[in-house]
């Protein structure tokens, strides 16, 4: 998807610059980044797409550098329960995606592969 500097990918572009899981410096970032370390090993860039909290657990679905997307499942109730962790190729998860939500996933590529290129 090409990005025309929209309203709405200045609108995503500053909600994702928050949700940088790699610079960020709160404890439930710093949980997710090693978690997924754990999985992924070495990790340049890490966007959250999407925070679903539910009843017993939050839901984070997650692009991992350019290519790879994490879904992320942390119990809320008992903090030492492992992570589920459900993992998608970039292609297998734009399948089906809504307009709004392909935007938001190529302003963050966008914002990835400007982080790649600066480390």
């Amino acid at each position: 998807m090409k990005l025309i500097g929209s309203k709405q990918e200045q609108d995503f572009r500053k909600e994702l610059a928050d949700c940088n899981i790699i610079v960020a410096q709160g404890d439930k970032e710093k949980a997710i980044l090693n978690v997924l370390r754990t999985i992924f090993g070495e990790i340049k860039t890490a966007y959250i797409l999407n925070w679903t909290p539910e009843q017993y657990e939050d839901i984070f679905t997650i692009l991992i550098d350019l290519d790879k997307i994490a879904k992320v499942e942390i119990s809320r109730i008992n903090h030492l329960e492992a992570p589920i962790i459900e993992t998608f190729t970039l292609k297998d998860f734009q399948k089906g995606l809504s307009k709004i939500f392909q935007i938001k996933l190529a302003v963050a590529i966008d914002l990835a592969k400007k982080d790649h290129r600066n480390s």
